[in-house]
């Protein structure tokens, strides 16, 4: 995975992707954002654009929380614009699918990284018949002149970062510590969850690609 450099990739940051085609007027969601701040900021709180902006979307949308039927058939299946209409999201990708939408109309480059936890790795290598998988998804914006990670999901900027291997200072369902694997626009496509699992699987799974990771995480 190339890294970002911030010269050549901010513009190609600021275009949609197969899944976050823009489907509210660009100047909607800048009013919005601009009065949720000044709001905020009348009140004597000090709040950038980014956090607005992710406290915006948790307001409109909300956690399947117990619906596990609508949580397994939507996983990395639905676009911005069904997330958004449907009211909820099932988990890490679709909140960060909403968030790279409206920072690209506020006119922030922004993309979407796939992250593996390092102790899901740990195990996978140790026993690659896991069928599961871990990870997060963030995005990366480039804001105020540097590149930061943003966590949609917990409403979090981390700010400074190990691109090649993301400490959160909170924990994300119980870890902590993330290798980067995928850095794009979205998904690229509608995936079921066994798709998504292998290509995962696949990336850690070839010697060369092993030894990489294996270098970053010390085992």
């Amino acid at each position: 995975m190339e890294k970002l450099n911030c010269n050549n990739d901010l513009k190609t940051y600021l275009q949609s992707g197969v899944l976050t085609q823009p489907f509210l007027d660009a100047e909607y969601v800048k009013d919005r954002i601009d009065y949720d701040m000044s709001q905020k900021q009348s009140k004597g709180r000090e709040i950038s654009q980014l956090a607005s902006l992710m406290g915006w979307i948790s307001s409109r949308v909300q956690y399947a929380r117990g619906e596990k039927e609508f949580i397994a058939k939507n996983q990395f299946q639905r676009s911005a614009k069904e997330i958004w209409e449907s009211g909820k999201t099932v988990g890490c990708t679709d909140y960060a699918l909403l968030f790279a939408v409206f920072a690209r109309q506020l006119g922030v480059p922004t993309t979407y990284l796939h992250t593996a936890s390092i102790k899901w790795v740990k195990d996978f290598q140790e026993n690659s018949e896991i069928d599961t998988c871990r990870g997060h998804s963030f995005c990366e914006c480039f804001y105020n002149g540097e590149w930061i990670l943003v966590d949609p999901t917990a409403g979090k900027v981390v700010g400074k970062y190990d691109v090649e291997k993301i400490t959160t200072p909170y924990l994300i369902g119980g870890d902590n510590e993330f290798l980067p694997y995928y850095r794009g626009l979205d998904l690229g496509e509608r995936q079921s969850i066994r798709q998504h699992n292998d290509k995962m699987k696949n990336i850690f799974k070839c010697t060369e690609t092993n030894d990489y990771w294996l270098s970053l995480i010390h085992i």
